[in-house]
């Protein structure tokens, strides 16, 4: 509760919303290209119609459809490209600051360089999403025929056999996704192993948490009194729940690389948050040394000609 879990997640949320018309133009593109845009876009679409609703997905459809580039001047394209990349790396942008303080580093300077890092990750990770998209979706194309096949011989059988696949192929990709959050967004120096414990946990709390939340969206209406804004508050809501599990298994990650005894140090970017709040620590009794010094000479008279020291 110290790293403020709650605060974090409204915060990656409210970027997750902006940024999200952006990310998934560019998912979209990468796994477009080799299966189809519309077939993507309709998968997304039907995926997030199960988690929040068919009216939630339909706002999302309608961003991915708006949010593609439109034709115009080279300058102009050029400028559209370059606000969907800034845009589409925010949320993760957020999420590495949310994870740097669970891991307690923060990074030694945020200077033009450092930011274009930050974002070209971020950039990476979003790739990495729409090729594990398209995987995803070739893997689920081949099971689907093979069942088709095999339902002429065994169809109840085969049915089973398919929803443990389609779960098995779930948790296998979503659980390398936050491997490669956990792994690659802070800025540390951390094993695969320690990672792949923390992420298949937080891929169970996930699975079981996106269920939980799809029925309880499913059963009732919690944004109904938001009226026409009540799709975007379900994002909202949706992105701050999975957040929170996302947070909750980074933290797990945390305290199970301590029981291991495995030496997790900050990266050469980074450095420890204890350290960087000692010597904030340190600067800021030197601040009032230095007034307490200045008050002593001034005496009764208080501040008047240096004013401006204070």
């Amino acid at each position: 509760m110290k790293n403020n879990p709650f605060e974090q997640s409204a915060v990656i949320a409210y970027y997750t919303l902006f940024s999200l018309p952006s990310l998934l133009v560019i998912v979209v593109s990468v796994a477009g290209y080799f299966y189809g845009r519309e077939a993507i876009q309709n998968q997304i679409t039907s995926e997030f119609a199960v988690f929040i609703g068919e009216g939630a997905a339909e706002a999302i459809n309608t961003m991915i459809s708006n949010a593609f580039l439109e034709g115009g001047s080279i300058i102009t394209i050029l400028f559209g490209i370059g606000m969907l990349l800034f845009g589409a790396t925010g949320a993760f942008f957020q999420l590495k600051r949310a994870m740097n303080r669970v891991w307690g580093v923060r990074a030694k300077k945020d200077n033009f360089q450092r930011i274009l890092l930050d974002r070209a990750i971020s950039l990476g990770m979003i790739l990495v999403i729409g090729f594990m998209l398209l995987v995803s979706l070739v893997i689920s194309a081949v099971i689907q025929g093979l069942g088709d096949y095999l339902r002429n011989f065994a169809p109840e059988i085969t049915s089973f056999a398919l929803s443990i696949f389609n779960f098995l192929i779930s948790y296998i990709f979503i659980g390398l996704l936050f491997a490669g959050v956990f792994k690659l967004l802070p800025d540390i120096k951390i094993n695969w192993k320690i990672t792949f414990v923390g992420a298949s946990v937080t891929t169970i709390l996930f699975l079981v948490g996106e269920f939980l939340l799809g029925f309880y969206f499913g059963q009732s209406d919690p944004t109904s009194v938001y009226g026409g804004a009540s799709s975007v508050i379900l994002i909202l809501l949706w992105v701050f729940y999975s957040c929170l599990i996302m947070l909750f298994g980074a933290e797990f990650t945390v305290q199970y690389a301590l029981f291991r005894g495995v030496n997790v140090t900050p990266n050469s970017l980074a450095e420890s948050a204890l350290k960087q709040e000692l010597e904030e620590l340190k600067q800021r009794e030197k601040d009032i040394k230095k007034k307490e010094k200045l008050l002593d000479e001034l005496g009764e008279d208080g501040p008047g000609e240096h004013a401006e020291q204070f």
